[in-house]
């Protein structure tokens, strides 16, 4: 999925519960982080891989938390398309004008409050700052309450490869049954 910075520059501030703390990433957050991600389905994150992560300063600086209860509830990394530890020729490139919102997550005792609306909203806005003219993100068909969220804040799906159609239909189908209409 993607989003132009123009969009991006129009998207308003997202207001949450003050039982939420909004911040960017602390030494210490590591742990805490990487129990968010195993909660919301990514199960192969640790702290040292958050950590390995966060190596990269311009992802730790741009990369947004929800706190809620002392624990971080909601993240969203800060990457440019080539410094993806992900990359799968494992070659980190010059920094691109294409950001990636990596590995959104909310904890599913705290989804429904905006949560990744505001750490999405944060992090793209962030890239653009940056210089970043296009914002792209991944996702997987049954994440469905993300789709949602991705698709109203201006996400576009990408069409590149030959099922691509088909697979979104489904998706539109779905999220309007949960009444969701993004058609």
């Amino acid at each position: 999925m993607v989003i132009d910075k123009e969009a991006v520059c129009q998207l308003p501030d997202v207001v949450v519960s003050t039982d939420y703390v909004l911040r960017q990433y602390r030494s210490g957050d590591a742990d805490s982080w990487a129990d968010a991600l195993r909660q919301g389905g990514f199960t192969d994150w640790t702290e040292a891989k958050v950590l390995g992560y966060l190596k990269d300063a311009e992802r730790r600086e741009g990369s947004s938390l929800a706190e809620f209860g002392g624990r971080i509830v909601a993240a969203t990394f800060a990457s440019r398309l080539g410094n993806q530890t992900h990359n799968p020729s494992n070659v980190v490139a010059e920094p691109s004008n294409m950001g990636v919102l990596d590995f959104v997550v909310t904890h599913p005792e705290h989804q429904g409050r905006g949560l990744g609306k505001f750490t999405c909203t944060a992090v793209a806005k962030f890239l653009v700052s940056r210089g970043c003219a296009t914002i792209e993100l991944g996702t997987d068909d049954w994440r469905l309450p993300a789709i949602h969220v991705y698709l109203s804040l201006g996400f576009k799906p990408v069409m590149n490869r030959n099922d691509m159609p088909g697979r979104w239909s489904a998706i539109y189908d779905k999220l309007k049954e949960q009444g969701h209409d993004h058609s």
